[in-house]
């Protein structure tokens, strides 16, 4: 499979695509949790269809929530790219302000960084040659298979392949798109990643021969990543959610990148937090 994916423009893109670097919001005073005066996003952009790139320009549903969120703000929106596995130490690092990039809040990385109210509930999927299909009918026969199963190391199908498939040889790729070439090349036998990703990939070149596998392997919940040193920021983001939810636009945003979504892919409406602990519990406050 070719990458197909970057030269693909989607039938129906809520903002205007912003540049690689970021774009101009309303002139007025930054908020004091942005130091820089700017909002700082974290990105691996190689996640359709949540983030990713075209033209030379970030598209998908979060690159359309970034923007929209630094205009909420009234700040520039600078998009910081960088490699996946290096997102969470530049957060901690203070090098970006927040990660919107698909990431799924989970335990493990709450130890680290705290999330906004999760907006989305997503999983791992399996992906496959069509003509392989009719080898995984079950669950079991998914997790007792001795392929060669090919995921994005460091995230959560890194895991979960590591984990559940005993049997299988774990390949790790640098991003999901060389992945599903490999499968596609017969490199490897399967692959798996977060749902909304893999059905992007099996739609954007149906001559490929590669079809999702029916069954969701987990339950995740994907949130933005804000540093724990930063509960303002935080507090702003789920007040952003709550908007949007409130005045009716988040869904529209999350059909118009996966039509396919369901309303059980959905978190349930983000509610208003209460007032900020002191700064000094809040550190220590891990969520989920």
């Amino acid at each position: 499979m070719v990458r197909r994916y970057l030269s693909l423009v989607f039938v129906a893109v809520f903002f205007c695509c912003s540049p690689l670097f970021g774009q101009l919001a309303p002139d007025r005073p930054a908020p004091k949790f942005l130091p820089t005066g700017e909002l700082r996003v974290g990105i691996n952009p190689e996640q359709p269809p949540l983030i990713f790139v075209h033209e030379e320009r970030i598209v998908g549903l979060e690159a359309d929530l970034a923007r929209a969120f630094a205009v909420d703000l009234g700040v520039p929106l600078n998009f910081v790219v960088m490699e996946w596995d290096e997102l969470i130490p530049a957060l901690v690092a203070g090098k970006i302000d927040i990660i919107m990039s698909g990431m799924s809040a989970t335990e493990i990385r709450s130890v680290r960084i705290n999330f906004a109210t999760p907006y989305l509930v997503t999983g791992q999927m399996p992906m496959v040659r069509a003509s392989d299909l009719s080898r995984y009918q079950t669950t079991m026969a998914l997790k007792n298979t001795q392929a060669r199963i090919g995921v994005e190391g460091g995230t959560t199908g890194d895991f979960l392949v590591r984990e559940s498939f005993v049997y299988a040889e774990r390949v790790p790729y640098k991003d999901i798109q060389d992945a599903a070439d490999g499968l596609a090349n017969g490199e490897i036998d399967m692959v798996i990643a977060d749902a909304p990703t893999i059905w992007w990939l099996a739609a954007i070149d149906e001559t490929s021969g590669l079809s999702p596998v029916s069954a969701v392997l987990t339950n995740e919940m994907i949130g933005w990543g804000i540093s724990k040193a930063n509960p303002d920021l935080r507090n702003a983001a789920d007040s952003f959610l709550v908007k949007l939810q409130g005045n009716g636009e988040l869904d529209p945003m999350i059909e118009r990148w996966m039509p396919f979504a369901t309303k059980q892919n959905r978190q349930a409406s983000p509610q208003p937090k209460p007032a900020p602990e002191p700064a000094d519990q809040n550190l220590k406050h891990m969520e989920r």
